[in-house]
C-alpha cells in the first residue's frame, strides 16, 4: 500500500514540475527571443534496469522472473526548443535579430572590483544605447536586463556621437560621419555571435539570459569547449527587428489540459491508496 502512495506522490511531483514549465512558457509568450522548454517523463523502473551493471542488465535483481513492481515516473529531460521565432519590426534602430543559429554574447560586470565579466547568452536583441561614464561622447550597447553587447573578441561594443550607425547583415558595423557626406568606414568591431554546440547546457539566469552551467559539463571540460565564435560569413542579422517568442499558445494549452488530467488522476490514486491503508489498519485493530 505504501508503494501505491509512493508511486502516486512521485507522479504528482513530476506533473507539478511540468505544470511549472508550461506556466513559464505561457508567461513568456510575448518575450522577445524567448525559447520554450519542453519536459518529458521517464519510467523509474526502466531507468534502474538500464543502469544495472553486467551484460544481462539484471545483476542484483531481488524479484522473481515475471514479477517486477514499478515505482512510477520521474521528470526526464527538460530541453530548450531552439525553433526560430517570427520577426517583429520595431522602431529601435539598435534592435537586432539573429536569422538561424547563434546567440548574442552579453558581458555582465563582476560584483568584485577588477573581476572578469560574467559571460551570458541571449536571443533577445532589444539593445539600447547607454552613455559610457568613463569616456564622455561614447556609448555602449546594453541589454535591457543588464550587460553589454560584446564584439567578436569578447569586448563591449563602443560607439560615439560623431557617427551614425548601420548594422550590416554579417554583423559588421558601418559608421557614417555626421559631418561628412562621404565619411563612411567599417568599425573594427563586429557584433559577436556564438554557436553553442548543445543549448541544453544553458542555465536560465532570468531576464531572458542564459549561461553555461559548469556543474553539468563533462569532467575535464569548461564552457569555452562548447562555445564557438561564428565568422562573418556564418552570421545573418536583421537590424530594426526582434525575434518573437517561439511559444505557441494552442500547443501549450493542450499540454496544460493533459498535464492537469494526469495530476488529477494521480491525486485520486493517492486518495484511494490512503483509504485502503486506513481500512487495512482498521482490520488489524
Amino acid at each position: 500500500m505504501n508503494t501505491s502512495i509512493s508511486i502516486a506522490a512521485g507522479s504528482l511531483r513530476a506533473y507539478q514540475q511540468k505544470l511549472d514549465t508550461i506556466s513559464n512558457n505561457v508567461a513568456n509568450v510575448n518575450t522577445p527571443g524567448f525559447k520554450r522548454t519542453q519536459q518529458s517523463f521517464s519510467e523509474i523502473l526502466a531507468n534502474q534496469i538500464n543502469n544495472q551493471p553486467g551484460a544481462t542488465l539484471e545483476v542484483g535483481r531481488q524479484t522473481p522472473n515475471g514479477v517486477r513492481p514499478s515505482y512510477g515516473v520521474r521528470t526526464g529531460l527538460t530541453q530548450m526548443d531552439t525553433t526560430q521565432g517570427a520577426p517583429m519590426q520595431t522602431d529601435n534602430p539598435f534592435a537586432l535579430m539573429i536569422n538561424g543559429n547563434g546567440f548574442f554574447q552579453i558581458g555582465v560586470p563582476s560584483q568584485t572590483v577588477g573581476g572578469a565579466m560574467e559571460m551570458r547568452y541571449t536571443r533577445d536583441g532589444n539593445f539600447q544605447l547607454s552613455p559610457n561614464p568613463n569616456s564622455p561622447g561614447t556609448y555602449n550597447l546594453v541589454h535591457p536586463n543588464g550587460g553589454y553587447l560584446l564584439d567578436q573578441n569578447g569586448s563591449p561594443i563602443v560607439l560615439n556621437d560623431q557617427n551614425e550607425v548601420q548594422f550590416q547583415s554579417n554583423g559588421d558595423i558601418l559608421l557614417k560621419n555626421k559631418n561628412s557626406v562621404s565619411g563612411e568606414s567599417l568599425s573594427g568591431q563586429r557584433v559577436g555571435i556564438v554557436d553553442i554546440q548543445n543549448p541544453n547546457l544553458l542555465k536560465n539566469m532570468g531576464g531572458n539570459q542564459y549561461m553555461i552551467d559548469p556543474a553539468v559539463l563533462p569532467n575535464g571540460t569548461n564552457p569555452a569547449n562548447f562555445v564557438r565564435t561564428m565568422g562573418a560569413n556564418e552570421i545573418s542579422v536583421s537590424a530594426g527587428y526582434l525575434e518573437a517568442s517561439n511559444v505557441d499558445l494552442a500547443t501549450e494549452m493542450t499540454e496544460l489540459l493533459l498535464t492537469q488530467r494526469g495530476f488529477q488522476l494521480n491525486a485520486r490514486a493517492m486518495s484511494y491508496a490512503d483509504q485502503m491503508l486506513g481500512i487495512a489498519n482498521g482490520i488489524m485493530k
